[in-house]
């Protein structure tokens, strides 16, 4: 069993004796959600998606998720955090120039705005070709699984990925030196696998220091829980939630409470994935799938495709067009892993500090680099009752917390991560120079020391001064989109963007006028693939 400090010392070394720190370039990008509402009310918007932004079916940077009033940002994979924050910059500050022109902004918060109903709640419309169907179809399967509501929740989620410079010091330090390309790939897949076991011990941290959803428009649920208690008008709050977005009152899915989804082995994790892609449901089964020639969902198993099954961080490998995640896993091993635990912060007007992503850095390479062991079921549960616990009630800092080894005070835990997080991040600081990973960490120790400083406590104190969550939320949104139209488009930028939407558009023409075969049997050899 190798120590966190020798791992850490060997790949100082590695990097010594290769003259280079290319082992500690990390690949990242963001997918950052937004809903679009109108910028007086706060209201979700029924306006399709601006043609001016190009086509969300095959815009690179920006389309939509559940609804045509969801937006989704997509930078680029960057070998620097600033690289993905300055994407994001510029595409934030095209698209509020555009939304500013039909009176709407993005709404800041990860909770959605006041919804009257289910019915407020455009379906994400991509276009007449079969690929574009098949996303409507999941997109009405989830309405009828779940409703639409709970699917305007937003985040911002965290692709990662260690350079090759990594993988060639990780073999040599685990004594694996002549690996032929399929053992590689194999030992590849494995490692992340690790790192994800680990992610799953410790990503409570992350919620309660980076949570951003203790308060919620009461429109959300038709039913105040006992667990929320009313602040001001129309809000209801937990008064110690860190991120109701991911407690049990946010992403909610009670049919795949009892699915262990394994992450001790590639080959288990995908065969688990697809037996409940192939396992009906009896109440999926009642909605039918086709009924009056219109399609309800996809089909009524557990889960209409693997991007259904809900986790706080997912395997991922680039899919190539018409190919199934868990085939491409399967065939090309893990390529890199997508974190999704973390909510949106309202203070940003990108949704994200880059302080934030520096911490994320750190901790994903102290989940790499961590001693690890298989998971069991039982640790699976205690640590999932654990997060839930955490995202309905961290911020009650000194109550007990237990995480799978007995109870703990909340508070001496982070201590501890943070502690060890910090080794990891004066390691970097090191190696690299950069004292942004230092800095992340320090700011983080600070949240403890001052609950205040919690996004969690930041917010409700918004929602107070402010008299409620709604008009709180509406008033962060204009001030943040002011500051966006106070700053000129170039003309460079317009010009790239004005392209990006003209090929977009062009190339979903092109999908359409492709498809050779009616919906019914492209979704049948779909299912049967």
């Amino acid at each position: 069993m190798t120590t966190l400090n020798d791992a850490l010392n060997a790949l100082a070394t590695h990097c010594q004796q290769s003259d280079s720190s290319a082992a500690l370039t990390f690949h990242r990008g963001v997918e950052r959600e937004a809903l679009r509402v109108d910028r007086s009310q706060g209201r979700i918007s029924h306006k399709p998606h601006p043609a001016v932004l190009g086509a969300a079916l095959t815009h690179p940077s920006i389309t939509t998720d559940y609804s045509e009033s969801l937006m989704e940002f997509i930078t680029k994979v960057h070998p620097s955090v600033e690289g993905v924050i300055n994407e994001l910059d510029e595409i934030h500050h095209v698209v509020n120039h555009e939304l500013a022109k039909q009176d709407e902004c993005l709404w800041p918060a990860s909770m959605p705005c006041y919804l009257e109903s289910n019915e407020e709640v455009p379906i994400a419309y991509f276009g007449e070709s079969n690929t574009g169907k098949l996303k409507y179809v999941y997109r009405e399967g989830l309405s009828n699984r779940y409703g639409r509501i709970m699917q305007c929740i937003a985040g911002m989620h965290y692709n990662f990925s260690f350079d090759a410079a990594f993988w060639q010091f990780l073999a040599t330090h685990k004594g694996q030196t002549v690996l032929t390309d399929m053992q590689k790939q194999t030992f590849q897949s494995d490692n992340y696998f690790a790192l994800i076991r680990n992610f799953r011990r410790n990503s409570w941290v992350l919620s309660l220091l980076f949570g951003a959803s203790p308060a919620i428009d009461e429109s959300f649920l038709k039913i105040k829980p006992n667990s929320l208690s009313s602040l001001e008008k129309n809000t209801w709050v937990g008064d110690k939630a860190t991120s109701l977005r991911m407690s049990d009152l946010g992403y909610q899915n009670k049919a795949q409470a009892d699915l262990f989804v394994c992450y001790n082995e590639v080959d288990t994790y995908i065969q688990t994935v697809k037996n409940a892609l192939k396992t009906p449901y009896p109440r999926y089964q009642e909605i039918g799938v086709k009924v009056d020639g219109k399609y309800r969902q996809l089909n009524s198993n557990l889960l209409q495709i693997e991007n259904e099954y809900y986790s706080d961080v997912r395997p991922k490998r680039v899919t190539q067009p018409g190919e199934h995640p868990s085939a491409a896993l399967q065939d090309r091993g893990v390529e890199y892993i997508e974190v999704r635990i973390m909510d949106l912060d309202p203070e940003s007007s990108i949704g994200m500090k880059a302080s934030t992503l520096y911490f994320i850095d750190v901790f994903l390479l102290y989940c790499m680099l961590s001693d690890d062991t298989l998971l069991d079921s039982d640790e699976c549960h205690q640590l999932r009752v654990a997060q839930q616990e955490v995202a309905s009630h961290g911020r009650e800092l000194d109550a007990s917390f237990d995480f799978g080894q007995g109870p703990i005070r909340l508070r001496d835990k982070a201590e501890n991560l943070l502690s060890e997080l910090k080794i990891v991040a004066q390691f970097l600081v090191n190696q690299t120079g950069n004292s942004a990973y230092l800095d992340a960490i320090n700011e983080q120790e600070n949240k403890l020391s001052d609950e205040s400083l919690l996004p969690s406590a930041q917010l409700l104190a918004k929602c107070q001064q402010a008299q409620g969550f709604q008009p709180a939320m509406l008033s962060i949104a204009n001030k943040q989109q002011a500051a966006w139209l106070a700053s000129p488009l170039s003309e460079k930028t317009l010009t790239m963007f004005a392209a990006m939407a003209e090929k977009s558009i062009a190339e979903q023409k092109h999908i359409e006028d492709s498809d050779e075969v009616d919906f019914d049997t492209f979704l049948a050899a779909y299912q049967a693939s």
